[in-house]
């Protein structure tokens, strides 16, 4: 029998590398300045603000598969997210984090125009890419989680039952986890739900070599990105300079 490589495996490990790294960095929120968390808080929400878009244009993507499978996970996935930016940006505002004041930064913008182009033409290449982003996507959830904690509690407003809690919470609990696993079988090769689908509908074709590439360079870009927001972090935790300084 031909030995195969778990793509999803693949993806994994470098998102655990990249991820782990932005961890270490972020451990101790006590060296962050309130303008700094509050910035990067706004910046995460760019990314829930576009998601929708990003799942839709996907699931477009995914009819090139000769099964409906992957299509379908896709729109499974845009249906539970439909609403989620609004509760965000509820959440947020109800914690004192204003997103209409963001200012445009051209590292997120880029980050966005490559996932937009990661998942415009190549099936495979997108499977790859989106499985990435759902990867990732818990470990954004479970940062933000502490970040929101450390915010309240500088400003004095309560985390247990606030609905920022709770927006961190349904993703942590289970809705990423869902949307990881159920991409996930279509990432791995010679599993039982790729034995499935092509008895069902004659294969569907994924291209593995082609959705790991997706995959790595979806993690790529997002290690970039978020390498730039630290940077920018620590931009706003100098003092600001004045006519005299």
């Amino acid at each position: 029998m031909q030995a195969t490589t778990n793509t999803a495996a693949v993806i994994d490990a470098a998102n655990l590398k990249f991820t782990s790294h932005v961890k270490s960095i972020l451990k101790d929120l006590s060296k962050f300045s309130d303008e700094a968390l509050d910035w990067l808080m706004m910046e995460h929400y760019q990314f829930s603000f576009r998601n929708t878009t990003f799942l839709s244009k996907a699931a477009a993507t995914a009819q090139q598969f000769r099964s409906a499978a992957i299509e379908a996970e896709l729109t499974r996935n845009y249906n539970e997210e439909r609403g989620h930016a609004r509760m965000y940006k509820r959440a947020l505002r109800k914690m004192g984090t204003d997103v209409e004041i963001r200012r445009d930064f051209s590292p997120t913008a880029a980050f966005f125009k490559c996932i937009d182009g990661l998942i415009a033409d190549c099936p495979s290449r997108m499977l790859g890419a989106m499985y990435a982003t759902e990867t990732a996507a818990i470990f954004e959830h479970e940062v933000f989680w502490d970040i929101s904690r450390e915010v309240a509690r500088r400003r004095g407003r309560a985390f247990e039952g606030s609905e920022l809690k709770a927006f961190h919470d349904l993703h942590l609990n289970g809705v990423e986890q869902s949307h990881k696993d159920e991409l996930g079988v279509f990432v791995k090769e010679g599993g039982v739900a790729e034995d499935a689908m092509a008895r069902a509908t004659g294969g569907a074709n994924v291209d593995y070599a082609k959705a790991r590439a997706g995959g790595l360079d979806a993690i790529a870009a997002m290690a970039v990105w978020w390498e730039l927001l630290l940077e920018e972090m620590q931009v706003k935790q100098q003092p600001a300079k004045t006519a005299h300084g």
